[in-house]
């Protein structure tokens, strides 16, 4: 029996149970999360002011230029002033557009907190269900949270999409696919920046299509 103990003892050193997100996290994530979903279900905004809204919203709540350079990979680290000033406003428009055209689908619809977890000191990933009230379909979004070093205040660093029982994160993602970019461009930021564009290009392009084929939001 005592050897049992011991045991069971040791197992639960060596894998210790995840520990909880703090409730001030997940109370961050749901505040924000929520403002943003009811900024894309604002009916008062004409399509511009609501883009523009939502691009507010996300900026209180991620740190858009941490994720800019970070999806540069080992080329951010060197990447010069003026020339990141240049990609990283092209970039922040990008990835507003690609949190838009994520979250748009369920605009409106209801949120609550699924669980958290601290995956490092002072950083927590906290999963959130977005449910839709008239299909009851559910997605499962993960944020990111890493706290200040004077754990005041939270940034967003990635957020992450179930698609099809596996979460995609949507900077990893763009990371992956800016470096091969770069890679097979030669390194070439002005090609990037460039292809940024006709991607942002093409997310409004699919985001006017839907509205008019689907109306104002309800």
């Amino acid at each position: 029996m005592k050897t049992i103990l011991t045991l069971i003892l040791i197992a639960a050193l060596a894998f210790p149970p995840v520990a909880a997100a703090d409730k001030k996290t997940e109370a961050y994530v749901a505040l924000h999360a929520d403002n943003a979903l009811w900024v894309l279900n604002d009916k008062t905004l004409s399509e511009e002011a609501r883009s523009a809204k939502f691009s507010e919203t996300m900026h209180t709540f991620a740190y858009v230029p941490g994720i800019a350079r970070r999806v540069l990979g080992v080329r951010g680290q060197s990447i010069s002033s003026a020339d990141f000033d240049r990609y990283c406003t092209v970039f922040e428009r990008y990835a507003i557009a690609v949190y838009e055209i994520r979250l748009r689908e369920f605009r409106g619809d209801s949120l609550r907190i699924a669980g958290s977890s601290d995956s490092a000191p002072r950083r927590s990933q906290v999963s959130t269900l977005i449910i839709s009230a008239s299909t009851a379909k559910e997605m499962l979004i993960v944020w990111d949270v890493l706290q200040s070093s004077g754990r005041e205040t939270y940034r967003v660093r990635d957020v992450g999409v179930n698609t099809n029982g596996t979460v995609l994160w949507l900077a990893q993602d763009q990371q992956s696919q800016f470096e091969a970019f770069l890679d097979r461009n030669n390194g070439s930021l002005d090609k990037l920046i460039a292809r940024i564009e006709t991607m942002t290009s093409d997310i409004a392009s699919r985001r006017r299509a839907t509205d008019a084929k689907d109306g104002p939001p309800t």
